[in-house]
């Protein structure tokens, strides 16, 4: 075992960016308060990452097919060690919820318990388990924004649509590149049963949800946001637009579609910090 290993496994940049969406949406719903920010970046950072050493616990099989050189398949972590790792963080972000007030507590008490689910149960159901992480993923808007009060629930909703169906668009491709490991480790996946082209259009499909549902936000922006986040727009078709090219889940890891709509993903929120910064300077 390796004390390393305990900290990759939460797999601290996934965690970390999903705690700075966090901070930056408490500001966009008119926060003002940086303590405020950074408690709500503990809170994401620990859950999700109690969140990850549970899907490590249960992909155990398939990750030593797909991702032999993760913590638990390594022998770096053992995996009861792992299960009360993940007790441990989650236990120290709900104590950290109490904090805040009763909307965020209660995002935090069921997201907990979707992370809980997802990882034993409904990551082995078809699209479900897709459509869980893409609320899990949105719902870090809402968290955030809910600091402020359920007033921002209008202001957070457009960047949780742009957040879930993206976030759905990924989940569904990365599932197509994983498609022999998740057969020989017995889970059962959308793309298992309509291939990876099918998938593929599924995932343009979701992904052109999030382009409209990202035009919303010009209303408070305006026509800079617009420009902006127009690039980062065209970038994600086009990236998911190519995996409609392919067959198989090799060809599809090769072409990097899901590592780039990351990126898209990444540079649109980096889109909303920015114009967030403008409207506080200018």
């Amino acid at each position: 075992m390796s004390l390393a290993g305990y900290g990759k496994i939460i797999r601290p940049m996934n965690a970390g960016v999903s705690g700075v969406t966090a901070g930056i949406a408490y500001f966009i719903a008119g926060g003002t308060q940086p303590l405020f920010s950074v408690l709500l970046f503990f809170i994401v950072l620990v859950i999700c990452g109690a969140g990850n050493v549970l899907n490590d616990y249960f992909d155990l099989e398939i990750d030593k097919v797909n991702r032999p050189d993760r913590p638990i398949p390594s022998g770096k972590v053992s995996p009861k060690v792992a299960v009360v790792w993940a007790g441990v963080l989650f236990a120290a972000g709900l104590a950290a919820a109490c904090f805040t007030n009763v909307w965020c507590l209660g995002i935090a008490l069921i997201n907990v318990v979707i992370l809980i689910v997802y990882a034993a149960k409904f990551k082995g159901i078809p699209f479900l388990g897709n459509l869980s992480v893409a609320y899990l993923s949105g719902s870090i808007f809402l968290f955030g924004g809910f600091l402020v009060g359920p007033e921002s629930f209008l202001v957070m909703l457009p960047l949780f649509a742009i957040t879930f169906f993206g976030t759905l668009a990924r989940e569904l491709l990365k599932d197509a590149e994983d498609i022999e490991g998740d057969r020989l480790g017995g889970a059962g996946t959308l793309p298992m049963q309509i291939g990876v082209r099918k998938t593929a259009g599924l995932a343009v499909i979701f992904v052109l949800c999030a382009v409209l549902s990202s035009f919303v936000p010009f209303l408070t922006w305006g026509v800079v946001y617009l420009v902006l986040i127009g690039v980062v727009d065209a970038f994600i078709l086009l990236v998911t637009l190519r995996a409609l090219k392919f067959d198989t889940p090799k060809e599809l890891t090769a072409s990097n579609c899901t590592t780039y709509l990351k990126y898209g993903m990444f540079a649109a929120l980096f889109v909303f910090l920015l114009m967030e910064i403008l409207a506080v300077f200018l």
